[in-house]
């Protein structure tokens, strides 16, 4: 039920006030934020500021507090946009209407219940990844698909909202994949309890999956509020591998071919530019000594060849000099026998496609500390850096990637008078792969910038002067690139308001979410504009 009356008329200045007041007394007045400035911060995300800034920002702590929120917000006929981490690029939480509020959850952080033996475990949604790492590493567990490389900052509700993959999706899938159930508040504050009725916490099979209609929906059909995920106990042995290819292609080839092996957990590759980046990035003497450290305090798998990898690091911004495209593999099987078989099976193939082998550097630290503070927002020079993805079969992935180079190259002189570059990143999920071409280009940091990125960048690049006509390149070959991508059949993650969705979809399939929708949000007032609902 609505908890308060609605307010008529266009949303003004006693308007506003009122529904801040009644906000206030749900939440306490400090999680009611009116400042220019602060909303100008929330209104901006990686790609951008939003078409409008938020009316307020009021942020719950618990589940209970947020549904009241959303049925007060409503009730009041003002729109709402929910904000997990932040770190959406696709317009995930930038208000689509004028006087829209943000929901912020970040507020809603705990782990609400666990069990090993039926393998489940439920957080609130603004629980980050890296909380729930390391909360389940105590008793050496895990969830099978365990953040993306944000996750130090981005959400498991986010994730559920946006879909995800990386950390245990060359073997686990994306996030939804590994999702059992769901709490989910609808328009008026109705909290709906999705998956299996009475042991809820265990499957989806259980008839119609009402819980899969809700992940990846941008939250454009209810407020997440609580997420139940599988959790599996960690395998016992681990294993790592890379290989440089002479060719971006090669790289790809070999990705599809390792795609039937289930021992692989995590499946990435870098082309040239991407090792351009992380050479004239590198590493201080602390980062380094922090990162051999995590090796240590891991243990396992992860010390197999540690001097090795020492060794690698130290010399490791020149080695990168003389690989231009690589793959990495992390290899998870339930023996030392079985890890070996894989490794030899996964060299076999690499060396087939033209790899050779390499210190297995980058998967072994990375999977020592899977969650360190973002210096990616940004270029090794302060640029700034926006992404685009597509997701795509075998069949499709290596003409949709030859399509966006020459695309790219058509624009290659223009792009250099202006500072941009594109590197590129794959990422094995389950059998399918996702390209992420990545826009760096100098430009004037935004408010999320400023916020987001690390003291050092931020001491560095704060005063960065603007390049609008670059900016404006990048916009208009991040969505050149994006069509292209659909052109060959590329489905998305994060769809946000930024890839087109409805016109892509069966007009039967477009009919029961428009009805989800009105059915749920009669006014639209969740999230509008997402998804294109």
């Amino acid at each position: 039920m609505r908890i308060c009356a609605r307010d008529h008329g266009r949303p003004g200045r006693s308007v506003t006030a009122g529904l801040a007041g009644r906000l206030a007394d749900l939440v306490g007045a400090a999680n009611v934020i009116e400042g220019a400035v602060e909303r100008a911060y929330y209104a901006h995300d990686i790609a951008g500021p939003a078409a409008h800034e938020a009316r307020l920002v009021v942020r719950p702590s618990s589940v209970e507090e947020a549904a009241a929120c959303i049925a007060a917000l409503t009730g009041a006929g003002c729109a709402l946009t929910v904000r997990g981490g932040g770190h959406s690029y696709t317009g995930g939480y930038g208000p689509t209407r004028a006087g829209a509020a943000i929901l912020d959850l970040s507020g809603l952080d705990r782990i609400v219940a666990a069990n090993e033996t039926d393998g489940w475990i439920t957080v609130e949604a603004g629980c980050t990844w890296s909380t729930l790492y390391d909360a389940l590493a105590a008793s050496r567990r895990r969830t099978p698909f365990f953040g993306p490389l944000s996750g130090i900052v981005s959400t498991v509700g986010g994730a559920a909202s946006q879909n995800a993959a990386f950390f245990g999706s060359a073997r686990h899938g994306p996030m939804s994949a590994n999702v059992l159930g769901l709490d989910v508040a609808t328009a008026d504050g109705t909290i709906m309890r999705l998956g299996t009725v009475d042991g809820r916490d265990f499957a989806r099979d259980f008839g119609p999956d009402a819980v899969g209609l809700f992940l990846g929906d941008g939250g454009a059909l209810g407020v997440k509020l609580r997420v139940t995920m599988r959790s599996i106990p960690a395998l016992a042995a681990l294993r790592f591998a890379s290989f440089a290819f002479e060719s971006f292609r090669s790289v790809i080839d070999t990705q599809i071919a390792l795609a039937g092996l289930d021992d692989i957990a995590d499946s990435y590759g870098f082309d040239s530019g991407a090792h351009e980046n992380m050479r004239r990035a590198g590493f201080t003497i602390g980062e380094q000594a922090a990162a051999m450290g995590d090796v240590a305090r891991a243990g396992g798998g992860l010390v197999r060849g540690l001097t090795t990898a020492f060794k690698t690091a130290a010399r490791g911004r020149r080695a990168l000099t003389d690989i231009h495209n690589s793959l990495h593999l992390v290899i998870e099987s339930t023996s030392e026998a079985a890890a070996e078989t894989a490794c030899a099976a996964v060299a076999a193939c690499a060396e087939d496609r033209g790899g050779a082998a390499i210190p297995d550097t980058i998967p072994r630290f990375t999977r020592a500390k899977p969650f360190r503070p973002l210096k990616s927002l940004l270029g090794p020079d302060g640029e700034r850096w926006l992404p685009l993805h597509g997701l795509l079969p075998p069949s499709r992935a290596k003409a949709a990637a030859d399509a966006a180079r020459r695309r790219l190259s058509e624009s290659e002189s223009e792009m250099a008078r202006h500072g941009v570059r594109v590197t590129w990143l794959t990422t094995q999920v389950a059998d399918r792969l996702l390209l992420e071409p990545q826009f760096f280009w100098p430009d004037a940091l935004t408010p999320f910038h400023l916020r987001a990125v690390t003291p050092a960048q931020k001491e560095r690049f704060a005063n960065r002067a603007p390049n609008e006509r670059g900016r404006a390149l990048v916009h208009e070959l991040r969505a050149a690139l994006a069509w292209v991508l659909a052109e060959h059949g590329a489905i998305h993650y994060q769809i946000g308001t930024y890839y087109s969705y409805l016109r892509r979809i069966d007009p039967g399939q477009r009919a029961i979410l428009e009805a989800v929708k009105r059915a749920l949000d009669p006014e639209r007032l969740i999230n509008p504009g997402v998804l294109g609902l």
